[in-house]
Formats: C-alpha cells, sequence, structure tokens
C-alpha cells in the first residue's frame, strides 16, 4: 500500500481526519486522545485565530504543523502559533493546507466557537505576545522547581 501526504489526502477528499500529536496546542488539543477534521479551504477564507495546518522543514524533512494563525504581515505571510508555544512561525500561504472545522476528544465534541472558546481566543489566543511572555515565565518556575526539588532529594 502507497502511503499518502496529507497535502495529497486533502487534494483527493478535500478533508481529512487525523489525532492530535505533541503538545503545541494545549489546553485547547490534547495528545492522542484528540481528533480533528481539516478541511481545504481557499485563500480569502482565512482569518486571524483560525487553526490551520502548515508544512514547514524540520530536522528530518518536511513536518506537518497544526497551529493557529496570529497574524498577518505586509508581505502577506502568515503570522502561526501553537496555543502553548512561546514562539511563532512565519508561513507563507502556499504552505497553508487547511483549516480545522471540527474536534472531538473521545465521543465528545470540542467547542470551536461559542462563549467559552470567544472568551479562550480573545484572552489566550489573540494577545500571543503576552503569552509567549507567560509561557516563558512559567516555564522558568516549572523548571526552577524541578531543581529545588531535585535537590532536596539529595
Amino acid at each position: 500500500m502507497m502511503a499518502t501526504s496529507y497535502e495529497s489526502e486533502l487534494e483527493r477528499a478535500g478533508r481529512i481526519t487525523i489525532t492530535i500529536k505533541g503538545v503545541s496546542m494545549r489546553p485547547l488539543f490534547h495528545a492522542d486522545s484528540d481528533a480533528i477534521i481539516i478541511k481545504k479551504c481557499a485563500a480569502e477564507a482565512l482569518k486571524n485565530l483560525d487553526i490551520v495546518l502548515f508544512k514547514r522543514p524540520g530536522p528530518n524533512g518536511m513536518q506537518y504543523v497544526l497551529h493557529r494563525i496570529v497574524g498577518r504581515r505586509e508581505d502577506g505571510n502568515y503570522i502561526i502559533a501553537g496555543d502553548n508555544c512561546t514562539s511563532a512561525d512565519i508561513v507563507p500561504l502556499a504552505d497553508i493546507l487547511g483549516i480545522v472545522v471540527s474536534a472531538q476528544r473521545g465521543s465528545k465534541p470540542i467547542p470551536l466557537q461559542g462563549i467559552k472558546y470567544g472568551v479562550y481566543e480573545k484572552f489566550w489566543c489573540a494577545p500571543y505576545k503576552m503569552r509567549f511572555k507567560v509561557l516563558r515565565v512559567k516555564n522558568k518556575a516549572r523548571s526552577a522547581a524541578k531543581k529545588i526539588i531535585s535537590l532536596g532529594r539529595k
């Protein structure tokens, strides 16, 4: 059986379902338990705070990444960052493969609209530069706590 890429499957079927891997979109999505449906979309349909699948160079060739659009530069490239990340990627439109249209954890849907989700977007996702700072402080505090605990065990 021949392996297919996300691009070719999106081109063929117009949508794909994938299971979340990694922690970059926490707390919204959880690795290995959440499934999402990604739909191919036109460039004009993309808007700020949409969650998109894109490709970027990785250590072992191209990798697929699911992050959120947090802005757009004057040159037309998108600023894209994970909800649990401390930096952003600059992504050309050609590298964006599709947009998340629904998600579920087990048999329960993960709401991607409504008041609770709107508050999450407005206060956590939209102010991404502030979020980067908060996450950096949190990560440093966690690292310091681990060192203190480690020293206490010696």
